[in-house]
């Protein structure tokens, strides 16, 4: 009889980080550039927010499911410490704090700067360049917590 406590613990582990390693590669990688593409560079950057705040909830949904089964598989299999395991948690705890960051704070400067952009404002204009600063801090978060991500599935 297979032990339904391991496989549901895997499975929510590993459902966690497909959604986070998944949906940021296909927003990154498909859906980012088809609207910067094909819409105008602020409507692109309107909906591409509103696409990753959505997302962000999403990834909040995850590391909770990832916290939790990381935590079972911790105290129900894991009775040896280990520099892997360490460093597992490390992943996912640089992964919480990303998403808490980013709902917590990011968002809403991005979104304090955003609202103040016009298509006729010069890219050296100060209000452009803080968005860009915290855009780039944003893509930046996004593609290194991608990085951990990897490394918590790698070392699950």
């Amino acid at each position: 009889m297979p032990n339904w406590l391991h496989l549901l613990t895997n499975f929510l582990y590993h459902l966690g980080l497909a959604l986070w390693i998944g949906g940021a590669l296909a927003l990154g990688a498909l859906v980012a550039p088809l609207l910067f593409r094909t819409l105008p560079r602020l409507d692109a950057g309107r909906l591409f927010g509103t696409i990753l705040r959505r997302f962000a909830r999403l990834r909040l949904a995850a590391i909770v499911l990832v916290i939790i089964a990381a935590a079972v598989k911790h105290f129900v299999w894991e009775t040896n410490a280990s520099v892997w395991i360490a460093v597992r948690w490390a992943a996912i705890a640089f992964l919480a704090f990303a998403v808490l960051y980013e709902v917590g704070f990011l968002e809403r400067a991005l979104e304090a700067r955003r609202v103040h952009l016009t298509p006729e404002m010069p890219e050296d204009h100060p209000d452009r360049r803080g968005f860009q600063q915290l855009h780039r801090r944003a893509e930046g978060l996004m593609k290194v917590s991608v990085l951990a991500a990897a490394v918590a599935m790698l070392l699950s």
